[in-house]
């Protein structure tokens, strides 16, 4: 980070209280100098991100890059959500895969965010009414395990049916809490695509998932569906009527 040395008395005084702050916000400064008015706040917080001293997250929301150590708490400082899909995944150490992603679930709000200085890209994903089944975890907020799974079934396109399959593998999914996210939603294609790939899961790995997931499943069962909206060569199954465009070979690669 290259800063530009000089650096007037009024900031100085803000830096000296700030200098060892990882995430820096005007409330944290009218806290610390509740005289200063908070036009000189902003004034002051934006004059040290142009002389490198801090990067600009959003208006009045700052970061010290040669401090970041909490890249989640910071998207979530960004806006209100929870930690789910593959950043989730990560924290429950079921995933080694790091593309620097951070997705961050919302109620509504929809957008992409880079962290400037870093290789971090935080992506809001809006759920509306699934916006539930999540928990505080240190300083941030994050979807249960069984919440997480539940998403990654949702939207498979951000993180991969391969990585999916072996996350759900290794994990120790509350069956009962993971089958009750699917009774929140009408989505029959979902319950569609989520049983044929448990099914397909169990099958070659022998994985023990109790018969009452299927169960549930299998009532939600409606109009043909596809695994993906890729083009390509498919398998019917008649089951769950489901067109596998994917194939087994790529769902459960981490297998084979």
């Amino acid at each position: 980070m290259n800063k530009k040395n000089y650096i007037s008395r009024g900031e100085a005084e803000i830096w000296q209280y700030i200098s060892n702050k990882e995430i820096v916000d005007n409330k944290l400064i009218k806290d610390i100098f509740p005289e200063i008015a908070e036009s000189r706040i902003n004034k002051s917080l934006s004059s040290l991100c142009r002389k490198g001293y801090l990067q600009r997250a959003r208006r009045g929301l700052y970061y010290n890059l040669l401090l970041l150590k909490s890249p989640y708490s910071l998207a979530l400082m960004l806006h209100e959500g929870y930690i789910g899909l593959t950043s989730a995944l990560r924290e429950y150490n079921l995933t080694e895969y790091e593309d620097f992603t951070i997705f961050v679930i919302t109620k509504t709000f929809r957008k992409t965010v880079q962290l400037k200085g870093t290789k971090y890209e935080v992506i809001f994903l809006p759920m509306g009414k699934l916006f539930t089944g999540f928990e505080k975890k240190g300083n941030f907020y994050i979807s249960s395990m069984e919440k997480t799974f539940f998403d990654c079934f949702l939207k498979p396109g951000h993180i991969g049916y391969s990585n999916i399959t072996k996350a759900v593998y290794d994990a120790k999914i509350n069956w009962e809490k993971f089958i009750g996210f699917f009774k929140l939603t009408g989505n029959s294609s979902l319950c569609q695509r989520t049983g044929f790939i448990l099914e397909m899961i169990k099958k070659e790995t022998r994985l023990k998932i109790p018969s009452f997931v299927f169960e549930y499943l299998l009532q939600k069962v409606k109009n043909p569906v596809k695994i993906s909206s890729i083009k390509g060569k498919s398998k019917f199954n008649k089951k769950w009527k489901v067109q596998d465009n994917v194939g087994k070979e790529n769902i459960l690669s981490w297998w084979q």
